[in-house]
C-alpha cells in the first residue's frame, strides 16, 4: 500500500508541461559536420595506438559521447606490432578498415582483416585488435541509444540479433561491378551493396536499429537531392574532387573523412573527380524502417 510519503515523492517527480508548439522539444539540431581535426590525428604518422571519439555531444546537449543522437563513431588506431583492448557499450560494432592489417579477437572469433574489409561483432564484450602493419578502422555502435534508455547491452553469448559477420573488400567490389552492369533510370539515392546478417536478413540491416552499405558515384555524376529520417555517417573511401551538399552546404571530401548529414537534411553528393566516388554509409534507418517511417523522398 502506498503511503502519504511514497505519493508525495512521486508527485514531486511528475512535470506538466503546456507547449507552444505540440512537437516542440527543445531539443538541438544534428549539425552537418566534418571530422577534419579527428581525420587529420589519426592519420599522423606519430599518432599513437588508441581511440579517436567523433563526438558531438556538446553541439547535441548530451552528457554522454555520440555522433549523433543514435550513432557514436571512432577512429581505431593500431600500430605495427601492438594491441589494443576496449570494451563498447553497445548493441554491436562496426568496422570499415581504412588502412593496415591485422586480427580483431573476440571472444572466440578472431577475424583477419586488411584495407577495404567490414566487419561486424557483438557488443559488450572485451574486443582486442592486434596490427601486422601501422592500421587505422573506423567503428560505428550505437552506444547513444542505449545510454539514452538506460539501458545495458546482451551479453554476446546471449545476443540473438547481432551475429559476427565478415564482409570481404575484394567481394564487396565484385558485387559493386555487377550493380554497375546494370542499366536504366535510377530508382534509388545511389548505386550501392547493402551489408546484412543472417538473424537481420528480413530487414537487409546490419544491426537491429543501423543500416551499413558501400555506396558509389560515376565520374562526373550528381545525386539527385532526397531527404530521409535517419541521420547518416558518411565515410570517404574514394574522395578526390568529391563534394556534399547538405541544406546548401558544401562539404568537400577528404580521404578517411567522417560527415554527418542531419536527419531530414536535404542533402546529394556530386563527383568532380577522376574515379568512382566510394563510400561507407551507416545510418540508424533501420529504427525507422521497423517504424515502417523511413520518410524517404527527392527534394528535386
Amino acid at each position: 500500500m502506498n503511503t502519504n510519503s511514497d505519493s508525495n515523492t512521486a508527485a514531486r517527480d511528475a512535470i506538466f508541461y503546456v507547449p507552444d508548439g505540440a512537437f516542440d522539444r527543445g531539443l538541438a539540431n544534428v549539425p552537418p559536420h566534418l571530422f577534419r581535426q579527428e581525420q587529420q590525428a589519426a592519420f599522423d604518422p606519430g599518432c599513437p595506438t588508441g581511440l579517436i571519439d567523433m563526438d558531438l555531444s556538446a553541439c547535441l546537449g548530451l552528457t554522454w559521447p555520440a555522433t549523433t543522437p543514435a550513432m557514436l563513431a571512432r577512429y581505431v588506431v593500431v600500430r605495427a606490432g601492438e594491441r589494443l583492448s576496449h570494451a563498447f557499450e553497445a548493441t554491436g560494432e562496426i568496422y570499415y578498415v581504412a588502412t593496415g592489417r591485422g586480427e580483431t579477437c573476440a571472444g572466440a572469433l578472431k577475424p583477419r582483416w586488411q584495407a577495404c574489409d567490414v566487419f561486424v561483432l557483438p557488443g559488450a564484450s572485451r574486443t582486442l585488435h592486434q596490427a601486422t602493419e601501422d592500421s587505422v578502422l573506423v567503428c560505428m555502435t550505437n552506444e547513444p541509444e542505449l545510454a539514452y534508455a538506460g539501458v545495458r547491452a546482451p551479453e554476446p553469448h546471449r545476443n540473438r540479433v547481432v551475429s559476427p559477420a565478415f564482409f570481404s573488400g575484394a567481394v564487396i567490389d565484385e558485387k559493386l561491378g555487377r550493380v554497375h552492369q546494370r542499366s536504366g533510370p535510377q530508382t534509388t539515392a545511389g548505386k550501392a551493396v547493402i551489408l546484412s546478417t543472417t538473424p537481420l536478413a528480413g530487414m537487409r540491416t546490419i544491426l537491429p536499429s543501423l543500416t551499413a552499405a558501400i555506396k558509389t558515384l560515376e565520374a562526373g555524376g550528381d545525386q539527385r537531392p532526397h531527404r530521409h529520417n535517419a541521420a547518416a555517417l558518411t565515410l570517404a573511401i574514394e574522395s578526390e574532387g568529391i563534394h556534399s551538399l547538405i541544406d546548401g552546404e558544401q562539404l568537400d571530401w577528404i580521404p578517411f573523412g567522417l560527415m554527418v548529414t542531419p536527419p531530414q537534411a536535404v542533402h546529394s553528393h556530386h563527383n568532380r573527380g577522376p574515379r568512382m566516388m566510394k563510400s561507407f554509409v551507416v545510418q540508424d534507418g533501420a529504427l525507422y524502417y521497423q517504424l515502417r517511417n523511413a520518410g524517404f523522398s527527392w527534394t528535386a
